[in-house]
């Protein structure tokens, strides 16, 4: 048992070094040229804080008729 679990631990650690090593080397290739993040004015703003609500009511509006139905389960009243 310890002759399998040796190698498979030693073949999780070289194999997590190599994925840190690609995200490393994914952050040096973007373009230090470009601007980390913009600036909106006051109205885009508004916009997109106004779209983002409309969005979450309406995952809301959904969540509560599902769970509208399954508390309703089989009994529908007496």
């Amino acid at each position: 048992m310890l002759a399998l679990t040796i190698p498979a631990v030693l073949g999780l650690l070289v194999l997590s070094q190599a994925a840190v090593a690609q995200e490393g080397s994914a952050a040096k290739g973007r373009n230090p040229e470009t601007p980390a993040a913009r600036t909106y004015t006051t109205e885009e703003s508004a916009a997109l804080s106004r779209a983002a609500r409309e969005k979450t009511e309406a995952q809301e509006r959904v969540r509560d008729r599902r769970m509208k139905s399954i508390a309703k389960g089989i009994c529908t009243g007496c």
